[in-house]
């Protein structure tokens, strides 16, 4: 048990040095419309995180120790056996291997290790809560799920010839979860942890309190977290994605680990999200009103 916190502590150090240059989007600051308490969203990472720990975990970890120490491979080799019976393949789509179509489901509820995990969990959590509110909570799973099934048929239609390798992670429905925020809630603002942001942010509240600048002088003059505008963090994730995946699509070969073209495709699956908002909320959005 202390070996585990002494890993989740690391992992969060690691992000918090990642972090000091590159935003890590941690709260949405907007306030819901219909003020309910994000329960799919808790209970989401509840699922993704009890998976991992209680079903992949033992056999990763201590599979990894006792093959370093004993030299057996056993939990290891179970491990493995749960990835690649349950990960996305496209033969098993194809041609009905393993659990066949199912895996398009099972597959969005497996990591490959704490920070995989840990770091979907995160923007989840930033860009779920929200979009909860939106659509309602039934409505919201549906659409994650969809989300989700969508990133992994559509990453192997636009790319068949890849390596038939199992691809698991939530991150292709999280990716629609962001590009279903970003088309509702364009003008939103993220708390981000960003220590380089804080430090730039720093001079500039200063000369507002020196000289009494509206908006600047009643401001915090230290500031772990910046507002970063969402469409500017969003679009800045989308490319971060868009040029390995058409990389990919004219390649005909993923060899990065991280299967961008998934994450896009999930992205786009956002288009459909006023299927599954509410119905008020439809009649905002397309009457130009805020949503």
């Amino acid at each position: 048990m202390l070996a585990f916190f002494g890993f989740l502590l690391l992992i969060l150090l690691e992000l918090f040095l990642m972090s000091f240059v590159f935003p890590l989007p941690i709260s949405d600051t907007g306030t819901v419309r219909y003020r309910s308490i994000p329960w799919m969203t808790i209970l989401l990472i509840l699922v993704n995180s009890l998976v991992f720990m209680l079903w992949q975990a033992v056999n990763l970890y201590q599979g990894s120790t006792a093959y370093e120490m004993t030299g057996n491979a056993s939990m290891l080799d179970a491990y493995l056996k749960q990835v690649w019976t349950y990960g996305f393949r496209g033969s098993y789509l194809r041609e009905g291997y393993s659990i066949g179509a199912f895996v398009t489901f099972t597959s969005i509820f497996m990591h490959s290790d704490m920070w995989h995990l840990f770091g979907n969990m995160i923007f989840l959590w930033t860009f779920g809560r929200r979009l909860e509110d939106a659509c309602g909570p039934w409505r919201y799973l549906l659409f994650y799920l969809v989300a989700g099934m969508v990133a992994n048929i559509g990453s192997e239609l636009l790319n068949p010839s890849q390596i038939d390798l199992p691809g698991i992670g939530a991150s292709g429905a999280i990716s629609g979860v962001m590009g279903a925020y970003l088309i509702l809630f364009p003008g939103a603002m993220i708390n981000c942890l960003w220590g380089l942001g804080s430090i730039v942010r720093y001079p500039i509240v200063l000369v507002g309190h020196i000289f009494g600048i509206r908006g600047l002088k009643d401001a915090p003059m230290w500031r772990w977290t910046v507002r970063v505008p969402a469409v500017l963090l969003l679009i800045y994730f989308l490319a971060k994605d868009l040029i390995p995946s058409l990389e990919v699509i004219q390649q005909g070969q993923d060899i990065g680990g991280v299967n961008n073209l998934a994450h896009l495709t999930g992205f786009l699956a956002a288009l459909v999200i006023i299927l599954f908002t509410r119905k008020d909320l439809v009649m905002r959005f397309f009457s130009g009103r805020a949503v």
